[in-house]
C-alpha cells in the first residue's frame, strides 16, 4: 500500500554545474511542490563548476534542509559528459543506501535543476498519489511536445536509442535536419493530461517520483560496453524494468512546456516552411 504525500518523507535529489543563476529559484519551485510532503530534504551532487554554483549552495543549505556534496572537477578524470554524469547520479545512491540521515525517506524525486521544472505545481505532484496503477517510479510530462527521447524506451514510440538512430540515417546519406526529425523530433509529441498514465521501460522529462526502494536494486551508467556514450536513465531504469517493477509516465504531472530541448520543433517547422515557400518561388520565377 502506497503511503500518502502527506504521510510521506521525501528526498529530492539532482546534480548542478554552472547554475548559479536559476538553481535557487529551481530548487525553491520543486520544494514549494512538495510542501504537501510530511517533509522534504535535498541532496544535491555539484562537479565542474567554474561559476558560484557552490557559493549558492553553501548560502541555500542554510535556509533549506538541503546538504550537497561537491566532487570537484571530475572532467579531468572522466572525458565522457554521461560518464560524469553518471559518477554523479551513483553518489546520490550511494548516499540513500549509506547515509543513516535517508534511513526514513519514503520517495525519492530526482530533478533537473537547468529550468524545465518552472511550471511544476503542486497539484500536479500530488497527482501521482492519485493514480489508480501501482507505480514504483513515475515522470513528468510536458504541456507543450514531450522532450525527453534520450531516455525514453516504448516498445512503440520510441523502443531504441534515439541518437544511434540518428546517426545511423546519417550514415546512409540523409542529411542531418531530415535525420534528427525522423529519430527525434517527430517523437516528441504532445501526451494530453486527459489520458491515461504510459507505461514504459524508460522515460525521466526532468522529474522522477521514485520509491526509495529502488535506489537498492540499480545503479546509473553513461557508457555501454564497448564505451558509447549512452543516456544514464536508461540503465538505470531498465534493471528496474526487468525486475517488473512498474514505471509510467504521468500526463498529469507538467513541469513545463516549451523549452531549450524541444524548442528546436518549432524551429524545424518553420525552416521547412521557408523551404518550400522560397522553393515555390524560384520554381515560380523559372516557369515564368
Amino acid at each position: 500500500m502506497r503511503k500518502t504525500l502527506t504521510e510521506s518523507d521525501i528526498l529530492i535529489v539532482g546534480l548542478a554545474r554552472d547554475c548559479e543563476r536559476v538553481i535557487s529559484s529551481e530548487i525553491q519551485k520543486i520544494t514549494d511542490a512538495f510542501s504537501s510532503a510530511k517533509s522534504v530534504k535535498w541532496l544535491i551532487i555539484e562537479s565542474d563548476s567554474s561559476d558560484c554554483t557552490v557559493d549558492v549552495l553553501n548560502s541555500m543549505s542554510k535556509k533549506l534542509s538541503l546538504h550537497y556534496l561537491s566532487l570537484g572537477k571530475l572532467k579531468e578524470q572522466l572525458n565522457k559528459r554521461t560518464e560524469r554524469i553518471a559518477e554523479c547520479r551513483n553518489r546520490y545512491v550511494e548516499e540513500i543506501r549509506r547515509n543513516n540521515d535517508y534511513a526514513l525517506i519514503d520517495f525519492v524525486v530526482v530533478a533537473d535543476l537547468d529550468g524545465v521544472n518552472c511550471n511544476l505545481t503542486s497539484e500536479s505532484v500530488m497527482s501521482c498519489w492519485q493514480m489508480e496503477e501501482d507505480w514504483d517510479a513515475c515522470f513528468a510530462n510536458q504541456s507543450e511536445a514531450y522532450f525527453d527521447i534520450w531516455a525514453l524506451r516504448h516498445e512503440s514510440w520510441s523502443p531504441n536509442d534515439c541518437w544511434r538512430v540518428y546517426n545511423f540515417l546519417v550514415q546512409l546519406g540523409i542529411n542531418n535536419m531530415d535525420a534528427k526529425n525522423m529519430s527525434i523530433y517527430s517523437k516528441m509529441i504532445k501526451i494530453q493530461e486527459s489520458v491515461k498514465p504510459i507505461k514504459v521501460r524508460s522515460a525521466f522529462g526532468g522529474l522522477g517520483v521514485y520509491k526509495k526502494s529502488l535506489f537498492e536494486k540499480s545503479n546509473y551508467s553513461g557508457l555501454t560496453a564497448d564505451g558509447c556514450e549512452v543516456c544514464e536513465h536508461v540503465t538505470f531504469h531498465e534493471t528496474l524494468h526487468d525486475e517488473g517493477h512498474s514505471l509510467y509516465i504521468n500526463p498529469k504531472l507538467i513541469n513545463c512546456g516549451w523549452n531549450e530541448h524541444n524548442k528546436n520543433i518549432k524551429l524545424t517547422a518553420k525552416a521547412k516552411m521557408l523551404f518550400k515557400y522560397y522553393e515555390r518561388q524560384l520554381l515560380e520565377k523559372f516557369m515564368s
